[in-house]
Formats: structure tokens, C-alpha cells, sequence
């Protein structure tokens, strides 16, 4: 269960980094909200208005280790790396809707453009879960 968990956080840590800059590079390049939305933590009541990025960013990256663990508990399970990261990036890509409502700072729930950026940087991390859950196969450390 050990090596499990080693290799999930491996495959959160990873993916959870190239969303980031992804999405940072997109919003740089377009002006579309996408990475500070990606950060953005409006809707904790406990925490300060604002905060650092790198605080922000490892928040988000706790929650991507958190998927990531769950991503390799599943594919231990169904074998299909890719199918699963993709899975996984597009039905997280669906959290734009109810975090654009949490905020007023981030883009509007009705902003395509900028959700089919947030969705185009989803598809790129279940991607990168699948290249790295394949490569945990491969290299006969999965099962």
C-alpha cells in the first residue's frame, strides 16, 4: 500500500505542476482567468482575503496529491492509465462551474472561451496522470 501511495503522489505531484503552468501560460498569453481561478480560494471562510501564489499553488497541489493517490488506487484496479487520467481531468474540469460562482475575481460561469481553456488544461493533466500511471506499468512497479 506504501509503494500505492508513493506512486499516486508522484503521479498528483506531476500532473498537478504542468496544470499549473499550463493554465498560467494560457492566462498569460490570453488574459483568460483560468490559473487564478485554478488558485483561487475566495470561498474558505478561514482563510485571508488574499495570500501568496506559492501558498495558493501548494494548496492546489495538496488537492492534486489527493487525486493523484486516488488515480493510482484506480488503475490498480481497471488497468487503463489513460483512460482513467482523461476521465479524471474531464470530469474535473467541471469544477469551473460551481468555483466561478464562488468568486467575483475569477471568470464569469457563463464564459466559454475561458471554461474550453480550463477544459483544454484539464484534458492536459488527465494526460499526463495517464503518461505517468503507463510508465508505473511499464516499469513493472504497479502490479
Amino acid at each position: 500500500m506504501r509503494k500505492i501511495i508513493q506512486q499516486g503522489l508522484l503521479a498528483g505531484l506531476v500532473s498537478g505542476i504542468i496544470l499549473g503552468l499550463v493554465l498560467k501560460w494560457i492566462q498569460y498569453g490570453t488574459g483568460a482567468l483560468v490559473y487564478t481561478l485554478l488558485l483561487n480560494v475566495d470561498f474558505v471562510p478561514v482563510l485571508p482575503d488574499v495570500l501568496p501564489e506559492w501558498l495558493e499553488f501548494a494548496m492546489h497541489l495538496v488537492v492534486a496529491l489527493v487525486l493523484g493517490v486516488l488515480f493510482r488506487l484506480w488503475i490498480s484496479r481497471w488497468h487503463h492509465p489513460w483512460l482513467a487520467g482523461l476521465t479524471l481531468g474531464a470530469a474535473s474540469s467541471l469544477l469551473f462551474f460551481p468555483l466561478a460562482m464562488m468568486s467575483d475575481r475569477v471568470p464569469a460561469v457563463n464564459d466559454g472561451q475561458a471554461y474550453m481553456y480550463w477544459l483544454i488544461g484539464h484534458l492536459v493533466y488527465g494526460l499526463v496522470l495517464g503518461m505517468v500511471g503507463r510508465w508505473q506499468i511499464r516499469q513493472r512497479s504497479l502490479f
